[in-house]
């Protein structure tokens, strides 16, 4: 026997060990099973009056459907709605296609993929198309021929809706289409409240001020519906050195790259680089010399070298100002900075004199911010003053496209950071350069990100003038009867005197399109600019004249009146001038004219159609409910790695 165990030892423990090892995660296979099927069969949602059971297992394949639907162009109808994000959203599409009949057959998936790869034109077939689509997905083959199909269809469906467009009547159209084709030109006298301090405004109590405050205070400045925020956006102060390319030029020029030995080099290694390529015709006696193209060749090695040189310094200084990073830990892309910091890194006063000594040139210029705070807007490239020059500048070390120094300051960790650019206060950013050739080396050494005011002391200048313009704007409502009554006695100019405000005569004043492509440009009225509130309420105040009569036979109630724009606390006094409206015989020559007739069907439509395909209609539509919760907006989708649906009991 012990001979036997002896021989076969091998054998019987490779064995016995897999017997046990099955016997041992069996059970877990077991619960894992059990546990998947529970899962798998669990309500994710109920749907429609009935409330139908939608499962988890459904939602998975949703799910991945979605990841294909995310794979397509941009431009595909569905990618614009967000279904490729919205497992609930792709559901209740398909759902509402199938009702209508239009989900096809596998054989049309399969044509949707033909035709993607004849357009593709890159030599790849239906099938890699198919096969690549449920890779990236997690599709199999079936379901990846399936969902295409039901992307045909309820891309079908959702063009039946769009084409059908709202059908309306002749009469319904023509008096659109009038309203439409309606222009008219007026004096117009813009009263901004915030302003005119010819107008008496009291001086706002503290009460007033704090309440205020209190309700813009978390409000960045222009972000609510009157303009109010005092909130502080994010300020830095910012040092940097400016090496100019006249500094660069002038050490080349004193350097031996550019005395006539080696010129003359240059010149004879590749005299077609310099205009003087070989010619059959050419002897000897007559061949391009040095001395016929010496200037064109040192204008162009001075350039090459001004760039070698401008190069090798930014190198220099990036790795200067890298040394004392050495060993620095990371928090994802940025450094975790030691506490003593600031006296650890290099000065960029010391690295100023580093590179003059090195590289020959003068002195670099040190500039900083000082004291004062800056903002976004102050390194803008269109920016005058102090930091005009290093605005310029930018850097192509974050991709193919250059940042500006604007958008590096704003990709900041302090300011919320960027997943793919790696800056931070107190640490150099890459050398910049700008369009002249100027060099910049450039550290943020303070930040300060947006917050709410810490008292009313620190806005208080702001919150003052903005309720001085809420009290403005009520004393002008107030005198408007008086101010209409006085430009129709003693005309509009004498009103505009009266408050030292100019006049300004607008023509070709008309509404702009509100379909969803625009073919009227918007009115640019002078203080309001494009308002679509102000070209909107003159037209209308236009149309109601009587458009066979002169305006100067019209009385002037209806050619003076007041225009209020309380959202941005201004009043326009307009006097019409001339209206152009859409006569009988206008109607003839553009009955055929088809902007005009879209323009006029959007002006009538009765919803937009792609508001009958968002999740919240389709959902309200469809009685759509998820399991996971009742909360406002938190009932879109289901995480499925974060979250189990609930099980029926």
């Amino acid at each position: 026997m012990f001979k036997f165990l002896r021989k076969y030892s091998t054998w019987i423990l490779g064995v016995g060990g897999t017997l046990l090892l099955i016997t041992f995660l069996m059970p877990e296979a077991i619960s894992r099973l059990a546990q998947y099927s529970a899962s798998s069969g669990s309500t994710w949602a109920t749907v429609g009056p009935g409330e139908e059971k939608v499962t988890a297992g459904e939602f998975d394949l949703l799910q991945r459907q979605t990841r294909l639907i995310n794979e397509l162009p941009p431009q595909n109808m569905l990618v614009q709605l967000g279904v490729g994000t919205s497992p609930g959203h792709w559901y209740l599409l398909k759902r509402e296609a199938a009702a209508a009949g239009l989900i096809p057959g596998p054989s049309a998936g399969l044509a949707m993929a033909e035709q993607s790869a004849q357009n593709s034109q890159q030599g790849v077939t239906g099938e890699m198309i198919i096969s690549s689509l449920g890779a990236r997905s997690g599709l199999n083959y079936p379901q990846t021929i399936q969902t295409l199909a039901e992307i045909r269809g309820v891309l079908q469906l959702i063009d039946l809706i769009i084409g059908s467009g709202n059908r309306v009547s002749d009469s319904r159209i023509m008096s659109a289409a009038a309203r439409k084709s309606l222009t008219t030109s007026a004096d117009v006298l813009v009263i901004d409240a915030r302003t005119n301090t010819q107008i008496d405004a009291p001086t706002p109590t503290e009460d007033q001020i704090a309440e205020q405050l209190a309700k813009y205070a978390s409000n960045a400045p222009g972000n609510s519906e009157l303009g109010f925020g005092y909130q502080i956006p994010n300020r830095f102060k910012i040092e940097w050195l400016t090496i100019p390319d006249s500094s660069i030029k002038q050490a080349v020029e004193q350097s031996d790259a550019l005395d006539t030995v080696a010129l003359r080099k240059a010149f004879l290694r590749d005299p077609a680089k310099y205009g003087a390529g070989p010619n059959i015709t050419s002897s000897a006696a007559t061949a391009p010399t040095f001395e016929q193209y010496r200037d064109r060749v040192r204008s162009t090695v001075l350039r090459e070298q001004e760039e070698k040189v401008r190069g090798e310094i930014a190198k220099f200084a990036n790795d200067q100002l890298q040394f004392p990073r050495r060993g620095l830990s990371k928090d994802g892309i940025h450094l975790v900075l030691p506490e003593d910091w600031s006296t650890r890194r290099l000065s960029l006063a010391e690295l100023a004199s580093e590179i003059q000594d090195q590289f020959g040139i003068t002195l670099p210029a040190y500039e900083s911010s000082g004291q004062d705070w800056l903002e976004s807007d102050d390194l803008s490239p269109t920016t005058e003053g102090d930091y005009a020059e290093l605005a310029k500048a930018q850097t192509n070390r974050f991709g193919r496209a250059p940042m500006n120094v604007q958008s590096v300051v704003e990709a900041i960790k302090e300011f919320g950071g960027n997943d793919t650019v790696p800056v931070q206060a107190n640490v150099a950013f890459p050398p910049l350069t700008n369009i002249g050739g100027d060099l910049f080396i450039a550290r943020v050494i303070a930040a300060e990100p947006a917050r709410d005011p810490a008292d009313a002391d620190e806005v208080r200048d702001s919150v003052v003038e903005d309720l001085k313009g809420i009290f403005r704007f009520d004393e002008i409502e107030k005198q408007v009867p008086e101010m209409i009554e006085q430009a129709r006695t003693d005309g509009i100019r004498s009103v505009a005197n009266e408050l030292d405000l100019s006049l300004d005569f607008v023509s070709n004043i008309r509404e702009s399109s509100t379909g969803q492509i625009i073919f009227n440009s918007p009115t640019i009225i002078p203080g309001v600019n494009d308002s679509e509130a102000a070209t909107k309420a003159i037209i209308e105040h236009a149309s109601k004249l009587d458009p066979t009569r002169s305006l100067d036979d019209q009385p002037t109630l209806g050619r003076i009146f007041a225009v209020p724009l309380p959202e941005e606390l201004k009043v326009l006094l307009v006097r019409l001038d001339k209206i152009n409206p859409l006569t009988s015989n206008r109607w003839e020559n553009r009955a055929r004219d088809t902007l005009l007739l879209y323009q006029a069907n959007q002006e009538i439509a009765l919803e937009n159609p792609n508001d009958l395909f968002s999740y919240e209609a389709l959902r309200d539509r469809h009685a759509f409910v998820p399991s996971r919760s009742n909360d406002s907006e938190d009932d879109e989708d289901v995480d499925a790695d974060s979250e189990t649906p609930t099980t029926d009991a």
